[in-house]
């Protein structure tokens, strides 16, 4: 099992303590994804961002619902590894 995270690379010029929003999910519980699939769309600090699998898997579990906020390193779903 892996986690999703949102891209480091894309807080370094984000002020500390800003969040991010999911804005919906593209995939539910249990579907297969391909590595590179979008799973999810983002808003981080007015840009629109996509989420993307980091392998191919089954995702297990959405951790932070749609509508919901995030912070930096925070895990917003679970994949299992197949």
């Amino acid at each position: 099992m892996s986690n999703v995270i949102f891209d480091p690379e894309r807080w370094k010029s984000v002020e500390a303590g800003n969040e991010a929003l999911i804005e919906r999910w593209l995939v539910t519980e249990g579907d297969y994804v391909h590595a590179g699939q979008v799973l999810a769309k983002a808003t981080l600090v007015h840009e629109d961002v996509a989420i993307a699998a980091p392998h191919d898997g089954v995702l297990e579990q959405v951790v932070v619902a749609a509508g919901e906020h995030f912070g930096r390193g925070d895990v917003l779903a679970r994949l299992i590894n197949v």
